[in-house]
């Protein structure tokens, strides 16, 4: 997987938490951090992340969009 590639599923990882933050009415950072691993396991689940693909990497670049995220739900 190339790291342009990455950068993609970022952003789209990204714009459907946003989506569903706004559905469920996340506004702090712990809730923020719990829904980032959601929509992660959910694409685990559904096969588009492989079980033995990491996603610490994902994760760690999702939360540090916090601010970014905050200012779009607000």
């Amino acid at each position: 997987m190339t790291t342009e590639f990455l950068n993609l599923d970022i952003d789209a990882f990204f714009e459907e938490t946003v989506a569903r933050g706004r559905e469920q009415g996340v506004v702090d950072q712990p809730s923020y951090d719990d829904l980032v691993e959601q929509v992660i396991e959910q694409h685990r689940s559904l096969g588009e992340i492989h079980d033995d693909e990491p996603t610490e990497d994902m994760e760690e670049q999702l939360r540090g969009r916090w601010e970014e995220y905050l200012e779009r739900v607000a």
